[in-house]
């Protein structure tokens, strides 16, 4: 009996794996076939995939871009995407802001870019994501479907580190009297020391929003009231809760702080869209986030973030999102603090779906993959191995040689 152990065991291994093989192979043959080639120019998009796309687009409340950040391919293709829902009632850009900062970035683009680049020179890095030339085309873009005083940029997320100096700017403003003025000017000039040192050093800690505690926004409360309508106190109430955010990345409470992060994005959502609602009953939205948080379903930190409650609450309403994940395979990239960084994302792509299209990769187009029709054309233990690339999002599309957002000079 030992002595054909060994041989029947190879042999009982080599069949699922053989299995597998052939399973792939057939997801990796259908995945071509529902491969496109995409590009944008101004007037939208271009190329094979821009019809499945489009059609995509028909009963969808909310459509998602989920983004590798700072690089300029995204900015245009959510501007694309815009100049082709804009017209099927597409009237608000959800964005990786906090609301106050999101606030501002609305009013200085619709003063015109050098509005823009003046406020991005003044408070560098305190406007994350859209601090550069590059995208101001697709803000403006997005801007167009302003009516009356209802914003169109939703920002919903933390306050973002390096944006306490504007709000205390801010709250300079709006103060009550000398005393309240006196108190936000310190903070505000405790803001700008800490970020010359970060900027000098690397030490994040020194960032304003890191130094501030409990004593500190009680001092605050009390010079500026607290009441829940007043400015003052949403961008204090916006501090305490970023405070709560970073203070659990830094304890190493990474699901923690998605966590928290994430119904606060959830909060200041329904607070945008019940607004909305009062005048659209079904509100249409664009949101550029990172792809962590549009997930459909679980996201990759285990959490239902801001993506599945846009999946969850068009469903409610009788329509549907539409989830799009965006990435460079290699290129560069703006990483704020760090600067413009050369990436390889190829190793990172799962390996059945890279079999697929690595043949595309040599070329200059975008490629996009519609996840969608696999759905139906195999089980679930065939989709296993791409199960959260064919569930999670509906189209992948990857831009061979990205390139790195600029800044304002």
């Amino acid at each position: 009996m030992k002595l054909f152990a060994f041989p029947l065991l190879s042999f009982l291994l080599l069949i699922p794996t053989v299995n597998t093989k052939a399973q792939d192979s057939l997801l990796i043959e259908a995945i071509k076939v529902h491969t496109y080639a995409l590009t944008v120019d101004k007037l939208g998009f271009k190329g094979s995939g821009a019809e499945p796309l489009q059609q995509a687009l028909t009963g969808k409340q909310f459509l998602l871009v989920g983004e590798q950040h700072g690089i300029v391919e995204v900015g245009a293709f959510t501007r694309a995407l815009y100049q082709t829902a804009q017209p099927q009632g597409f009237k608000y850009f959800c964005i990786e802001t906090d609301p106050f900062i999101a606030k501002k970035l609305e009013e200085v683009v619709g003063q015109g870019e050098s509005s823009l680049a003046a406020f991005t020179k003044a408070l560098p890095l305190s406007i994350p994501f859209y601090n550069n030339p590059e995208d101001f085309a697709l803000l403006e873009t997005a801007l167009q479907s302003k009516q009356g005083d209802d914003p169109v940029f939703w920002g919903i997320d933390q306050v973002f580190a390096a944006a306490p100096r504007y709000l205390f700017q801010r709250l300079i403003e709006i103060a009550p009297n000398q005393a309240t003025k006196d108190l936000a000017a310190a903070y505000l000039q405790k803001g700008i020391d800490g970020f010359n040192i970060v900027m000098k050093t690397g030490d994040f800690t020194k960032m304003l929003l890191m130094q501030l505690n409990g004593a500190d926004f009680e001092k605050l409360y009390a010079a500026f009231g607290k009441d829940e309508a007043a400015e003052s106190t949403q961008m204090i109430d916006g501090l305490v809760n970023t405070k709560e955010i970073y203070d659990a990345w830094y304890a190493g409470k990474y699901h923690q702080n998605n966590l928290i992060r994430s119904k606060l994005m959830k909060k200041q959502f329904m607070s945008y869209y019940r607004r909305a609602a009062e005048k659209d009953a079904q509100p249409k939205v664009i949101f550029k986030f990172g792809a962590t948080h549009t997930y459909r379903g679980l996201s990759y930190y285990q959490i239902f973030d801001i993506g599945n409650l846009a999946a969850e609450l068009a469903a409610m309403n009788g329509l549907e999102s539409l989830h799009i994940h965006f990435s460079g395979l290699q290129g560069k990239a703006n990483s704020g603090l760090q600067g413009i960084q050369s990436f390889d994302n190829q190793k990172d792509v799962n390996p059945v779906l890279w079999e697929a299209i690595k043949e595309k990769a040599e070329g200059k187009d975008w490629i996009i993959v519609d996840m969608r029709p696999l759905r139906e054309k195999f089980g679930r233990k065939t989709l296993k191995p791409l199960k959260s690339e064919v569930f999670n999002y509906d189209f992948w599309i990857f831009v061979p040689q990205a390139t790195a957002v600029s800044q304002f000079r």
